[in-house]
């Protein structure tokens, strides 16, 4: 693990870093070509690269603070991997390629699973989630793990975006006091600051698109059910794995290898755009108060900016209704019931089966942080809403069935409706929660910055297992915009804050 950095250690560091330069902002492909050239760049010294930025750079005065601990074993693996090349073995596009993943994945090594809390601290996992297991088929060196909101950010009713009780704060390599979002914001940074060209995340609703927003990278969250969650720390049934990348390329490579196929970089082309049928839908109107808001002038400038790149890729746009209408309070409602009890099951089952942990229960797990809480730190109060719910199973079952079609609908009646390959919002309508309650796929795409130094993004979304058709449409969109930039670590907050979440929802960045 690494623990914090005094300043005389900072200061050697920034020393190092200074006379032998990092490389970070490596995409997966270049690191591939590069091993594959044979010019002296391996697996060991692309792991050695990341290293050491995170200890001078994460781990800095100024850093993001994305990594809990990094990976006693990953420069074993790194070295196994540089032999299995040099005897004609290479894997695929990820092999020897190091990674980070969210401290929700379980992996059968020296490195904790915890959710970010120090309640579940105990014993390593005793096997490698599935996902994981297809990564290391891959070729991967699994760096370390990340800091997230502890619990998925389902412990406060206020939400803790980025901070658990183990790492603490997660920062915005953009502005420093910027929005980081939630709940797998450490992975997110650790791409943005270029530490690995590859992170995992987990979403129930907006924590791998919001992340990905804010932090100024690529966020792809999958259709629920298609990348298993088999030895993940899930929330709810919606769950759903997905990717933090510096482009489209490594987030196509990486579900690849997630799922064990090679279908999703098929649509990667020069002209992938032409010809898609793409709904939009309306521009946000802004009040007189909101145009003083950098992040909503942005926000709304870079969107209109985006729907001009697409006409202009060949894209054929079609404006389409707002997600929101006709969608009544009670699915809202449901909705938020069905969320929350699922998490006390979830929550129960897998404190119950997972050995070696200092609680074995949400009762033990409340009490556990009331007893080691400091004054400055986030209350409890959701998860002791949580642990107060009797939804019974079977009535869970109904509101789901009664729920799902509502936000799937919302979807696809448009797709149908005006027979569209994919739909684009600018990402502050918070379309990215229809999505996520529908169990849908959609990708953040980075698409500039606003006047205080921070990222905005569109979001690009469709119906189920619909991957194959966003990452074509988000790769012919960023070929021709080249929006995404490197940090800036600037100083200070911006004046906007994290908007609200939709009004009928209670949270909006959990998973």
């Amino acid at each position: 693990m690494i623990g914090p950095v005094s300043a005389g250690g900072w200061a050697t560091g920034l020393l190092q870093e200074l006379s032998n330069p990092v490389q970070g902002f490596k995409s997966a492909c270049q690191m591939s070509a590069e091993m594959a050239q044979g010019g002296g760049v391996t697996s060991e010294s692309l792991l050695k690269d990341s290293l050491k930025q995170i200890a001078n750079i994460d781990r800095g005065l100024q850093g993001g603070n994305a990594f809990l601990e990094t990976n006693p074993d990953a420069m074993r693996e790194a070295k196994a991997r540089d032999q299995e090349r040099a005897n004609g073995r290479v894997r695929g596009y990820l092999h020897g390629v190091p990674i980070a993943l969210k401290d929700v994945f379980e992996t059968n090594d020296r490195m904790q699973t915890s959710a970010g809390s120090k309640a579940l601290v105990g014993a390593p996992a005793a096997r490698n989630a599935k996902v994981v297991d297809n990564l290391l088929k891959a070729g991967v060196v699994i760096v370390g793990k990340t800091n997230m909101s502890e619990l998925s950010n389902f412990r406060s009713l206020k939400s803790a975006d980025g901070w658990s009780s183990r790492g603490g704060q997660t920062l915005n390599p953009h502005r420093l006091g910027g929005t980081v979002a939630g709940s797998s914001s450490g992975s997110a940074v650790a791409v943005a600051q270029g530490h690995v060209p590859v992170a995992l995340g987990l979403e129930t609703n907006g924590s791998i698109i919001s992340p990905a927003a804010y932090n100024g990278v690529f966020g792809l969250k999958t259709t629920t059910g298609l990348v298993s969650t088999e030895g993940v720390m899930t929330s709810t049934r919606m769950d759903a794995v997905g990717t933090f990348t510096r482009n489209i390329c490594d987030a196509a490579e990486a579900l690849n290898a997630m799922t064990e196929t090679n279908v999703y970089t098929e649509g990667l082309h020069a002209d992938a755009l032409k010809g898609k049928r793409i709904g939009y839908t309306p521009l946000p109107e802004l009040s007189a108060e909101e145009s003083k808001d950098p992040a909503k002038r942005a926000d709304r400038k870079h969107y209109e900016a985006a729907l001009e790149v697409m006409k202009a890729q060949g894209a054929i746009l079609v404006p389409v209704e707002r997600l929101d209408a006709g969608v009544p309070d009670e699915a809202y409602e449901g909705y938020n019931e069905a969320i929350f009890s699922e998490v006390k099951q979830q929550l129960e089952d897998y404190l119950a089966g997972r050995e070696g942990l200092p609680v074995k229960s949400l009762a033990e797990l409340i009490a556990f942080i009331k007893r080691t809480q400091k004054p400055d730190e986030p209350d409890q109060k959701l998860l002791e809403m949580i642990n107060e719910l009797e939804t019974s199973p079977q009535k869970r079952e109904v509101l789901w069935e009664a729920i799902l079609p509502v936000f799937q609908k919302t979807i696809d009646d448009p797709l149908k409706e005006h027979k569209l390959d994919a739909m684009v919002s600018n990402f502050l309508t918070h379309n990215y929660f229809y999505s996520a309650a529908a169990g849908y796929p959609g990708i953040s795409v980075p698409s500039g910055m606003d006047d205080e130094g921070m990222p905005t993004a569109i979001y690009v979304y469709g119906s189920g297992k619909s991957e194959a058709t966003l990452l074509s449409v988000a790769h012919g969109y960023e070929q021709a915009s080249q929006a995404i930039q490197e940090p800036a670590f600037l100083p200070g907050a911006p004046s906007t804050q994290t908007p609200d979440s939709p009004d009928k929802t209670v949270e909006a960045t959990n998973g």
